[in-house]
């Protein structure tokens, strides 16, 4: 318990604090949603209650609070989305190391050197891959392996054409 409160002071932040200024920083496209359709809620059930003084206000209030959260929450979502399908389209058109069966060892040696990229990796020698610093025959070997394996498991997956 001792612990949790000296991370708190040393991350800057006192003990029952919130951080409310990141608040999409996770799962922006869920909460931009959820925000939206509450927006909604907020200007449709006012709708549904009986006239009056007290139905004026509670619209005014309700619909001026969910147009605000739609107006801020949508650009955040369209922007998220965009966003997800990109990296969608990345990992589909220029799929990653990390879709290789490597060592952690071998993973960041590639990482260290800026082979990011299945096909950055194709490109280059097993004699250049051997100039690189910590890289061994050993790791080269499991890198063409892992490529090799991948290719096969993507040959499968496509039914064998």
């Amino acid at each position: 318990m001792k612990d949790r409160y000296a991370l708190a002071r040393y991350n800057g932040r006192a003990r029952g604090y919130s951080d409310f200024s990141q608040l999409f920083a996770t799962n922006p496209i869920r909460r931009a949603l959820i925000t939206i359709l509450v927006s909604v809620t907020l200007i449709v059930v006012p709708l549904a209650l009986p006239g009056g003084n007290v139905r004026a206000v509670l619209e005014l209030i309700t619909v001026w609070f969910g147009v605000t959260s739609i107006v801020l929450c949508t650009p955040i979502l369209i922007w998220c989305s965009a966003e997800e399908a990109w990296r969608w389209l990345q990992r589909r058109l220029w799929p990653t190391i990390d879709q290789l069966d490597l060592s952690p060892r071998t993973h960041n040696l590639l990482r260290r050197h800026g082979f990011i990229t299945i096909a950055s990796v194709e490109r280059v020698s097993d004699s250049t891959l051997l100039l690189l610093s910590n890289m061994d025959a050993r790791a080269v070997h499991e890198i063409r392996r892992g490529i090799n394996v991948w290719r096969y498991l993507r040959w499968q997956a496509n039914g064998f054409r």
